[in-house]
C-alpha cells in the first residue's frame, strides 16, 4: 500500500503496468475500428453499383421492349427473353447491361439488395437484372 501512496512525483510501477496496457487496448481498438470503417466503406460501393445498375435498368427498359440490354435491337421477345424474365447483367466497366456475365466486381463477402443478403468472395459476384412489365429484379449471382 506504501507505493500506492506515493507523494514523490515518480510512477510506481503499478501505474507504469496499467498506462502500457491502456496503451495497448487503445491501439487495439483503433485497428478494428478503422477495419469497420474500411469494410463499411467498400461495402458501400457495391451498394453504389447496384444503384447504378437499377437505374440503367429502368432507363433501358422504358424503350418499349421491357428489355434491359443496352442497345438491343429486337422489339417483342428477343433472344434476352429466358422464361419470363429479360434478363440482362451490369458490367461495371462500360456502366451498360451485356447479355452474359462479365468477371465478378463486388469488393465485400457481404452483399445487400434491399431486404435480401448475398455471399461471396470479393471479386467473384456480377448483379443480374431481370425486367418484365415495369418490374426490375437484381440480384447478386456469380460472374465468368
Amino acid at each position: 500500500m506504501k507505493i500506492l501512496k506515493n507523494t514523490k512525483g515518480r510512477i510506481s510501477l503499478l501505474e507504469l503496468i496499467v498506462i502500457i496496457f491502456l496503451v495497448i487496448e487503445g491501439g487495439y481498438l483503433l485497428t478494428k475500428s478503422l477495419g469497420w470503417y474500411c469494410d463499411k466503406a467498400t461495402g458501400g460501393d457495391d451498394s453504389l453499383l447496384v444503384n447504378t445498375a437499377d437505374s440503367t435498368a429502368r432507363v433501358n427498359s422504358l424503350n418499349g421492349q421491357c428489355c434491359p440490354v443496352s442497345d438491343c435491337g429486337s422489339y417483342g421477345e428477343c433472344e434476352h427473353f429466358k422464361g419470363q424474365y429479360y434478363v440482362g447483367y451490369y458490367d461495371d466497366v462500360t456502366h451498360h447491361i451485356v447479355a452474359y456475365p462479365k468477371k465478378g466486381y463486388n469488393q465485400n463477402q457481404e452483399m445487400h439488395i434491399k431486404d435480401k443478403t448475398y455471399y461471396g468472395d470479393p471479386g467473384t459476384m456480377v448483379i443480374e437484372i431481370r425486367c418484365r412489365s415495369g418490374e426490375v429484379l437484381l440480384d447478386w449471382v456469380k460472374g465468368r
